[in-house]
């Protein structure tokens, strides 16, 4: 197996999840079920050969796809797409689709404009700490990014109610089930951010002698984290709901790609091996 035949997959991959986007989205302004289940079934399958294409990098390069940011990207779009599907399956609105395989199809054309070669593994990356500290975040991430859609589709049904002229967006989920949605996602992955900053912590003592250096990366996850307690923070003793909630998570998530994207290609540091 080959390094190529692996980015191969992930191109296929990427076009599949097109496709499910262009389903989704008749699905949802058209109101047929038919355009709603071809997404669903695309979206599956793009995620088959997404699978394949990890396991073919795995193999080719004898370790998991986690050292710079294409493989971050890789494994990325995988998590996000099968938390989806979970969301989908829990919320039985196949509408939800129309946010999310948009998005991830952006973020599969992004890491195909990434280098993909395999680069050797630094010795500050040789740590069994690697797989639960980029595991853990990848989770978060993906959460976050499911919260920020949920957030959008919260706040284009909200619009739409307060105009009396929801046309199309009264196929979403209603706003109820959608802030409740939000919050549980943010739950979820604030507990990952929070395992992925302290098992980062771990790692860089490991690795360089101290849990914590101010690192650009580690700044931004910091300040990324913080974000969200402070958003869990005011809906449990605020009880901030509806277009507050949406409002701070898409604050959040842009935060998130600020650490993912902005720090790794505009602040050099001790991360900068990411690239």
């Amino acid at each position: 197996m080959t390094i190529e035949l692996g980015v191969t997959l992930f191109q296929i991959a990427f076009g599949i999840y097109l496709a499910a986007a262009i389903s989704y989205i008749s699905h949802l302004i058209a109101g047929r079920s038919t355009p709603g289940k071809a997404g669903t079934a695309l979206l599956v399958a793009g995620l088959l050969v997404h699978t394949a294409s990890l396991a073919v990098r795995t193999i080719a390069a004898g370790r998991p796809p986690f050292l710079n940011v294409y493989e971050f990207m890789l494994s990325f779009t995988w998590v996000l797409v099968l938390l989806y599907l979970m969301l989908e399956l829990a919320m039985k609105n196949r509408a939800l689709g129309a946010f999310n395989a948009p998005l991830t199809a952006i973020f599969a054309l992004v890491a195909l404009c990434m280098p993909s070669a395999v680069n050797p593994t630094m010795p500050a990356l040789r740590s069994a700490w690697r797989v639960p500290h980029i595991s853990t975040a990848l989770l978060a991430y993906a959460a976050f990014g499911i919260a920020f859609e949920l957030a959008i589709i919260y706040l284009i049904r909200d619009s739409a109610e307060r105009k009396k002229k929801p046309f199309w967006s009264s196929r979403l989920p209603d706003l109820r089930a959608t802030d409740h949605a939000t919050y549980r996602t943010i739950a979820f992955g604030f507990m990952m951010q929070t395992l992925a900053v302290i098992t980062g912590a771990v790692w860089a003592q490991k690795a360089w002698g101290a849990y914590w250096s101010w690192d650009p990366k580690e700044t931004w996850a910091l300040i990324t984290w913080l974000i969200y307690a402070a958003y869990l923070h005011m809906r449990t003793t605020q009880r901030w709901r509806g277009r507050k909630s949406a409002v701070m998570a898409i604050i959040g998530f842009a935060a998130t790609l600020f650490t993912l994207f902005g720090v790794s290609f505009l602040m050099p540091g001790l991360h900068s091996y990411t690239r």
